[in-house]
């Protein structure tokens, strides 16, 4: 009896989770002043208002330069002329409502050197 009640509990439990959809996404870093970039999904949500952060290489542990967010049009920029090598990046995101959950994935653009 115990175990039947758990096999329906968990049956249950994943039936009620959802949907979960999987979009890849695409951040770059442009090679010119001022550093500027695009989030680029197949899924417009996985564009917006997506937090990039980038880093400047250095030997040890990468520093965190600074981050934007990204517009309605997936474009983000940061006001510098920096000099150094650097990335862009994005990290993975979850959003979704009516048992539909939409994850954007993580990625990282290619390293620039500025100046």
């Amino acid at each position: 009896m115990a175990l039947a009640l758990i096999a329906i509990l968990v049956i249950t439990g994943f039936a009620a989770a959802g949907t979960v959809k999987r979009f890849d996404s695409k951040v770059t870093l442009s090679g010119s002043d001022p550093f500027h970039g695009r989030v680029t999904s197949d899924k417009h949500a996985c564009e917006v208002q997506r937090k990039v952060k980038v880093f400047n290489v250095r030997p040890g542990p990468d520093g965190l330069f600074r981050t934007d967010n990204t517009n309605s049009h997936g474009r983000w920029s940061i006001p510098a002329t920096p000099t150094g090598k650097f990335y862009a990046r994005v990290k993975r995101r979850e959003e979704g409502t009516a048992g539909t959950i939409f994850v954007c994935g993580p990625d990282r653009s290619k390293t620039r050197h500025f100046g």
